[in-house]
């Protein structure tokens, strides 16, 4: 495919022109971003449910056996289990929503290039068809 050059009173032109509210490419963008500001308030959500679970060591002591050994053993099993349970499921999501994201990225992508070859490629043709016609 050839190129297509402009001069500099084009491109302005262009640039006036164009409607970046109606890009798609930017409103998918957009998109992503407060999918990834969602993200975000889910991962303090995740830090604030730990910094709770930490404050029910009164509570849970309290309904442990009275031999010390013990209950020191049952809760650092319990507290164990929790902290599997909670990574495996914020490893989980995250990563879901993760390849959710950049799943959504890539179309986009491969849509703005697409687009990007249909603009150049119905550009070439009408220079073309300009330079015909003078001719």
């Amino acid at each position: 495919m050839g190129k297509i050059v402009l001069d500099e009173k084009e491109v302005n032109e262009l640039m006036d022109t164009f409607d970046f509210n109606k890009s798609v490419y930017l409103q998918k963008l957009q998109e992503l971003t407060r999918v990834i500001d969602k993200l975000d308030d889910i991962q303090k959500t995740q830090k604030q449910i730990t910094d709770d679970l930490i404050e029910f060591k009164p509570i849970l002591l309290k309904l442990q056996d009275k031999d010390e050994k013990e209950m020191s053993l049952n809760y650092a099993a319990y507290l164990s289990f929790i902290g599997k349970k909670i990574d495996e499921l914020s490893k989980s999501s995250s990563l879901k929503k993760l390849e959710f994201i950049v799943d959504n990225s890539n179309k986009i992508v491969k849509f703005a290039t697409l687009k990007l070859g249909l603009i150049v490629a119905i550009g070439v043709i009408v220079l073309q068809a300009l330079s015909m016609y003078k001719t």
